[in-house]
């Protein structure tokens, strides 16, 4: 898998289970990510009509692999490693590199938590 593909579905599934989270847990009077906050950062005192930004922390491993006769390619790591013999000529080279990164987001806002105005 490619990592932009990795990225985009990640990211995808995220929102989704925050939207079907928050339908689900509506009935139960709970708030799934909240907008019309007043929160404390870096000691002042804010005031969020949207709810608040997040960061999706991503800490991945990507390979590169080149075959004798086959061009190289660059993917996500996702599974185990398999170790094995076979009786092949051909030699495989494969890197892997760790690579972080966050993406900052702003999930679909749930139910305001400010007072309303009478």
């Amino acid at each position: 898998m490619e990592l932009k593909d990795f990225v985009r579905e990640t990211i995808q599934n995220i929102v989704a289970g925050v939207s079907e989270a928050q339908s689900a847990t509506k009935e139960y009077g709970a708030v799934v990510n909240p907008s019309g906050l007043n929160y404390q950062k870096d000691g002042q005192h804010n005031v969020s009509t949207h709810a608040l930004p997040q960061e999706i922390l991503f800490n991945v491993g990507l390979t590169s692999t080149s075959k004798d006769g086959s061009s190289e390619s660059i993917g996500v790591f996702l599974g185990g490693v398999t170790l094995g013999k076979k009786n092949d000529s051909r030699t495989e080279d494969v890197a892997v590199t760790s690579v972080h990164f966050t993406v900052p987001i702003v999930l679909p806002a749930g139910a305001s938590m400010r007072p309303r105005r009478k």
